[in-house]
């Protein structure tokens, strides 16, 4: 059965993108990284996927998707109630009705939000064959659910530095805010293989249709 046509945003290099083609299933990829997305071009020549730069909270397209859906806790980069309000509504508008929206987050009862000073997270080697140290801090915001990360790369002859901020909302105000913008939650899972959601799980996966 043809499933329709299929939205990710904050597709990035297009990873899951990419594989959903290959299975021939015509998707079209949004990210506001043109980098990333000129890699995902590359990879998916000759595969029904199209790739637009665009931010999430501003896309407008004609197409009407049988389903949209966004991963790797892309949901945590929208930092404030109104950038939720809006990807929502990017959302809902481009559902085709009873369309299926799927996405991803980190539950905060599920982590570990303690603020932490700099500590060893691993190691890597680049491309060069040079091993590459791996440090980091973070520090949460609680009145504003936002967790600030700090990384650190350490080449021996260089340190570079990288900072990301993620937003953990909770599991009541998750539902709440689906709800009152036209979605169903049908189901909730704890990952990806449908392990059945708790409240100490570390992830909340939310499969709504369009209400």
């Amino acid at each position: 059965m043809n499933p329709g046509e299929v939205l990710e945003l904050a597709c990035g290099t297009g990873l899951t993108t990419i594989y959903l083609a290959e299975s021939g299933i015509p998707i079209t990829g949004v990210d506001i990284a043109s980098e990333m997305l000129g890699y995902a071009r590359f990879k998916a020549q000759g595969l029904p996927a199209d790739f637009i730069e665009e931010d999430a909270l501003m896309f407008e397209s004609e197409k009407r998707f049988s389903m949209i859906y966004l991963t790797g806790n892309a949901f945590q980069a929208f930092l404030s109630n109104e950038d939720q309000i809006a990807l929502l509504g990017t959302v809902y508008k481009h559902l085709k009705p009873n369309g299926i929206f799927v996405f991803e987050t980190r539950n905060p009862l599920g982590t570990d939000l303690s603020d932490q000073e700099e500590s060893t997270w691993g190691e890597f080697i680049d491309s060069a064959g040079v091993n590459v140290k791996v440090s980091g801090t973070q520090s949460y915001d609680s009145k504003k659910q936002i967790m600030h990360w700090v990384t650190f790369r350490d080449w021996g002859t260089r340190k570079t530095m990288s900072r990301i901020a993620c937003r953990f909302t909770d599991h009541d105000a998750l539902n709440r805010l689906l709800t009152d913008h036209g979605f169903n939650i049908e189901n909730q899972y704890a990952d990806w293989d449908k392990t059945p959601f708790s409240s100490l799980s570390s992830s909340i996966i939310s499969v709504c249709r369009k209400g």
